[in-house]
């Protein structure tokens, strides 16, 4: 099976999603399958733990779990502790680590989500998001590329999604990536940047 799926990926057969909007490409079924479960299967019978702070819902306890990580709540007191903006003269204030750090890029000019097609850099992914997919400056093209794709693949594997990008590594560079520790640091690490050492990542 893997020795199938490995010489389809060198004859260059190649998957779409087909859904409305997608203009995901995957290189094997089983990626196929992998991205419309990832991403468009949100029935609420295939997402039943919810979040308690908002609307977020998932399939597994795990990725309930990794997803409160980021509402930053101290487990003790089961509410959120506001954190304020350090610039003097700002009253801005969040509940979360991520929307502080966003926020604080507004004072700095730190602009860590760079466009991979030109020179466009954003201080938010969002803004990226919107800038490749809906602009129409880069058509057809995505967010994320695997830079681990080489060799006979004259095309690299491309999704708009980094939780695609982390099953694809996992699955076709098990032996570069053999954890999902190894994925996590590769996939924080696009975006981050010396001007921003304690940059928090927004993908997910």
């Amino acid at each position: 099976h893997s020795l199938r799926q490995h010489m389809l990926r060198h004859a260059g057969k190649k998957y779409k999603c087909g859904l409305p909007g997608c203009p995901t490409v995957l290189r094997t079924a089983s990626e196929l399958r992998s991205h419309r479960s990832l991403v468009h299967d949100s029935t609420p019978s295939n997402r039943q733990y919810k979040c308690s702070d908002c609307s977020y819902a998932a399939k597994t306890k795990t990725q309930l779990r990794r997803h409160r990580a980021r509402h930053d709540e101290p487990e003790d007191t089961g509410k959120s502790e506001l954190r304020a903006c350090p610039y003097s003269g700002c009253a801005f204030k969040t509940k979360l680590a991520s929307h502080l750090q966003r926020h604080v890029r507004l004072h700095t000019g730190t602009k860590p989500y760079k466009c991979r097609h030109c020179p466009y850099a954003s201080n938010n992914l969002e803004n990226l998001r919107k800038h490749v997919l809906s602009t129409n400056l880069h058509p057809g093209k995505t967010i994320y590329e695997c830079d681990v794709c080489q060799g006979d693949n004259p095309e690299p594997f491309q999704t708009n999604f980094a939780k695609e990008l982390r099953a694809h590594l996992l699955e076709v560079h098990s032996d570069v990536f053999p954890t999902t520790g190894h994925v996590n640091d590769y996939v924080f690490r696009i975006f981050k940047t010396h001007q921003d050492p304690s940059f928090v990542d927004e993908s997910n």
